[in-house]
């Protein structure tokens, strides 16, 4: 088989239709965008925290629980790379840093053909229940304890429909696309 026919196969029980995302968790967002930045090629950097009043409804492990981060987005093609640093109060990112140091956290799945509460129903009829939730300016994104089958965390999300990523509040080096930017 071709690479683009497997891309075409799945399984009976598949609800999962693409990789969207990988997401690395930093202590120092600065450092990381830098290291991304210039040693590797991968930017720019969209950049913002998620804090209140655009951050709400975020919970751990069910209990609503305030918590805060930077993170920045940057594209390999098709492939959205996350750096996450987390803030104030606790959260799956501050665990993986105690237990693992920095490094791949999470990876970003689409769940086409269902909505996000159909998505959260099927991880966790499998086994797999929400760890962390929350709701930044209508997008709604949720992990799940995926580590024992997948040994990483998965996230989903929802945004409004027709609505792409706002304005951030900075780029990182520098706005722009391709060969413009540094």
């Amino acid at each position: 088989m071709t690479p683009d026919e497997y891309k075409n196969t799945s399984l009976r029980n598949s609800f999962l239709t693409e990789t969207i995302q990988v997401c690395v968790v930093t202590r120092d967002l600065d450092r990381a965008l830098k290291e991304y930045s210039e040693r590797l090629g991968i930017g720019p950097w969209w950049c913002e925290v998620f804090e209140p009043p655009e951050l709400t409804d975020t919970k751990l492990r069910g209990v609503a629980t305030p918590f805060t981060m930077r993170l920045a987005l940057a594209w390999t093609g098709s492939m959205m790379w996350e750096l996450i640093e987390p803030l104030e109060g606790p959260s799956i990112y501050k665990e993986f840093l105690e237990a693992h140091g920095e490094g791949i956290q999470h990876a970003a799945v689409r769940h086409q053909g269902l909505g996000l509460d159909a998505c959260v129903a099927a991880f966790e009829a499998r086994g797999c229940p929400c760890i962390m939730e929350g709701n930044w300016k209508g997008t709604r994104f949720r992990y799940f304890d995926t580590e024992g089958p997948a040994h990483t965390v998965f996230e989903i999300w929802e945004s409004p429909k027709g609505e792409g990523l706002p304005e951030p509040r900075s780029w990182y080096p520098v706005r722009g696309i391709g060969k413009d930017s540094p």
